[in-house]
């Protein structure tokens, strides 16, 4: 069973401040710490599960892509670590199995979340596949299903794990948090969340053949709403795309993957 392990910040357990999610904030060791415990949580349930070729990727944009602790981090895994590498979602492929989404967040505009966001807290509005808003979850899952990959697991607080609920169905989820406000929630114990975590990352492991690839049919009209006019700044060069109003782009894409290589930059 190949494995392949997106992980981002804000949906760590115990992590409820952009102080502990940004490189510069005084908390950010308190986030890191956060992360990587939740990360060998899973690592170890997936292992008991019988997954045998784990490769976990640093999704989380703070410090280059490279957030976690490597000295702590759990043996039976490949860590992707650091930034650019060769593609979006790189270390997932035709030759995966499962895919899991590791200390994620909701999506931009949802009420209450915990640091809810799309792509980027400070730039994007909403980001839209043929006309529907997806989240970071959503748009890792379409990637992940491009390659005929399921999500089997998604770890977060209580908004995550419902959206992940709606969007993939019978996914399993880890709520190691409920949300009160953006920056507030009421948090399991360090050793209850990692707990959770490693048990729902045996089952997912257990009923992986259960779960069906999220799958958005192309082509793909993408279009992405930024906060201010100077964020679309870059697009306004390309002749691929179209600008819908001064700090809104659209474009067209074969499938997820591409989409998404595209808005990342790597195409």
């Amino acid at each position: 069973m190949n494995l392949y392990m997106a992980t981002d910040m804000e949906g760590a357990s115990g992590v409820t401040q952009e102080l502990m999610t940004f490189a510069d904030q005084a908390r950010y060791q308190e986030g890191r710490r956060a992360l990587t415990g939740d990360i060998n949580a899973a690592v170890r349930g997936a292992r008991a599960g019988g997954a045998t070729e784990i490769v976990v990727g640093d999704g989380h944009g703070a410090c280059g892509g490279y957030n976690v602790i490597f000295e702590e981090l759990e043996a039976g895994a490949e860590y992707h670590l650091g930034s650019p590498g060769q593609c979006y979602a790189d270390g997932c492929d035709d030759s995966t199995d499962l895919a899991f989404c590791v200390a994620y967040h909701a999506m931009a505009g949802t009420y209450p979340a915990i640091l809810d966001h799309t792509q980027s807290s400070r730039a994007i509005v909403e980001l839209c596949a043929n006309g529907e808003a997806l989240g970071e979850l959503g748009w890792t899952a379409a990637v992940c299903g491009h390659f005929g990959v399921p999500v089997g697991l998604v770890t977060g607080d209580d908004a995550t794990c419902a959206e992940a609920r709606e969007l993939l169905g019978d996914v399993v989820t880890a709520q190691v948090k409920r949300a009160r406000s953006r920056t507030c929630a009421i948090c399991l114990a360090p050793a209850d969340a990692r707990r959770l975590i490693e048990e729902k990352a045996r089952e997912a492991v257990a009923r992986a053949t259960e779960f069906e690839p999220f799958v958005i049919a192309g082509p793909i009209t993408v279009r992405v709403q930024y906060l201010r006019t100077e964020q679309a700044q870059g697009w306004r060069r390309r002749s691929d795309v179209r600008m819908i109003d001064d700090r809104t782009v659209e474009f067209e894409a074969e499938n997820a993957f591409e989409a998404m290589q595209m808005y990342a930059g790597y195409a």
